[in-house]
């Protein structure tokens, strides 16, 4: 089934909201995870996009932000962020 603009503009919102909230644990800087407590159906379309994955042996509830995901999330707040009243130093950690 083709995505709907909405469907796309939610997935976008989505995909920006799991970076802003994401987090790394010790050891894994290299992994970028986020808690799974966005749409569900927004969040299965964000892994067959491969903007995220579904962890292998981690917290069942997170999901992991692919390199792709990390870039396009940071694209999309450099677009939207401003016109929101925030700056690049308020969204990149």
């Amino acid at each position: 089934m083709e995505k709907t603009e909405r469907d796309k503009l939610i997935d976008e919102l989505t995909l920006a909201l799991l970076y802003l909230t994401s987090f790394t644990e010790e050891g894994k800087p290299e992994v970028r995870m986020s808690w799974k407590s966005h749409d569900w159906t927004a969040m299965d379309r964000l892994v067959d996009d491969g903007f995220i994955e579904k962890p292998k042996c981690m917290r069942k509830h997170s999901r992991v932000l692919t390199n792709e995901g990390i870039e396009k999330a940071k694209e999309l707040l450099d677009h939207v962020g401003p016109s929101l009243g925030f700056n690049k130093k308020d969204w990149t950690n």
